[in-house]
């Protein structure tokens, strides 16, 4: 059995057995294996993660039944070593706070025993997104219908009313696209005559006129499976820091969330077009962010093929949190991680989700990245010690942030 070593895994490959179900790999600190945990693998090579840095270990494989009953003796035993921990970067000189976050649309309340309209849950949304001041951020289902609640002359669209109410709060967010509708006359639905006026239904982005500029922006409708379904977009921007000068393609999305037959090759082949837009739109190949709700997640079955996607298209997950996996992989890049063991959909629960106390938690919200620095990566919640949420939930979804370094 071959073995090769990061800070926190170990890598094992080994000779394929003909036929067989699956292998067991025993990994221990003790060469008497005394104290082995078990893992388990379908194909002849598996990354073992969350290992100290600087220990040698001791393993050894067998091939077992699906069921998990032995079929074979252990192999000899191997010892590998972890790496030493990487000595700690220096703080990001210019750092960019991206964010993402589903604030669920104002006229589709559920009633759920903790969910308030939006009128009674804005102003949390407010102080949630004002905590953090994200430089950009990816709003998912700040809706475009006027709000049924508010009489102000011409009625107001959800995210417009966020947008005042932030402007209000101190922190002078722009909307890269403030058009409601693709009709000449974009205030309403009503009697539409077609005009791509880069509108994105629910999908917006925000930034903080401040710190950054628009360059341009867009959006484009993704594959439907219906012509009934709700349209779903990519939002998209150029970008530029102020405090270096430097220019980023940002992107939003919501995918399908429907999950009768169908709608699992849906959100796979959105995120396909998604990824072929980006490549057509980036021309320049600046520095990437990516963000939504993929209504997709890492034990959605059969696989979690937006992930999939992105990763294969050269995309980064700073939390590193692959297929059925909490422990992050080695190629996580979040340098720091706040409550990443949070899940990214809370559901209005009182009690915030979380799978584990020290890994990942359970993502349908992502920030992907190109290769560029994240120095720090956060689930933010307002809750107590014991994980309850303090006052009114803001949203059914967790805002995530990330700091970023652009290259």
């Amino acid at each position: 059995m071959a073995v090769s070593p990061t800070a926190s895994s170990l890598n094992f490959s080994w000779k394929a057995v003909s036929g067989a179900p699956q292998y067991r790999i025993a990994i221990a600190t003790s060469a008497s294996m005394s104290d082995a945990v078990f893992h388990w693998f379908t194909t002849p090579s598996g990354q073992v993660r969350g290992l100290k840095s600087g220990t040698t270990y001791y393993a050894k494989v067998r091939v077992i039944t699906a069921t998990g009953a032995s079929l074979s003796a252990y192999s000899g035993a191997v010892a590998g070593k972890t790496s030493s921990a990487p000595t700690p970067l220096p703080a990001i000189s210019h750092p960019l706070l991206v964010a993402s976050y589903n604030i669920k649309c104002a006229n589709c309340n559920d009633g759920l025993a903790n969910e308030l309209t939006w009128s009674g849950r804005r102003a949390a949304v407010v102080a949630t997104i004002k905590s953090k001041a994200p430089d950009v951020i990816g709003l998912q289902e700040a809706s475009q219908g006027w709000l049924k609640d508010d009489s102000r002359p011409g009625g107001l669209a959800q995210f417009e009313d966020l947008q005042q109410r932030l402007k209000s709060a101190g922190v002078p967010y722009a909307l890269t696209n403030a058009k409601r509708n693709n009709c000449v006359k974009d205030t309403t639905p009503t009697n539409c005559v077609y005009s791509n006026n880069g509108a994105s239904q629910g999908t917006k982005i925000m930034y903080n006129a401040n710190t950054v500029s628009l360059v341009s922006q867009g959006s484009i409708k993704l594959p439907a499976l219906k012509a009934a379904d709700n349209q779903r977009y990519l939002a998209w921007a150029v970008l530029k820091q102020k405090s270096t000068g430097k220019t980023f393609f940002f992107g939003d999305t919501q995918l399908d969330a429907s999950k009768t037959s169908g709608y699992y090759d849906l959100r796979k082949r959105q995120t396909q077009a998604i990824v072929a837009d980006i490549v057509k739109l980036n021309v320049n190949h600046l520095p990437a962010l990516m963000v939504g709700d993929f209504n997709s997640h890492k034990w959605t079955l059969p696989s979690n093929a937006p992930y999939d996607v992105m990763m294969g298209a050269n995309f980064v997950d700073p939390l590193g949190n692959t297929y059925q996996n909490d422990i992050p992989s080695a190629a996580a890049t979040a340098e720091v991680r706040i409550r990443s063991n949070y899940d990214s959909f809370n559901g209005f629960e009182r009690r915030a989700r979380a799978r584990n106390t020290s890994g990942n938690g359970t993502y349908l919200d992502y920030i992907f990245t190109s290769k560029m620095r994240v120095s720090k990566w956060e689930t933010v919640l307002n809750i107590d010690t014991n994980g309850n949420f303090i006052g009114t939930i803001p949203s059914d979804h967790n805002m995530v942030d990330a700091t970023v370094q652009l290259p």
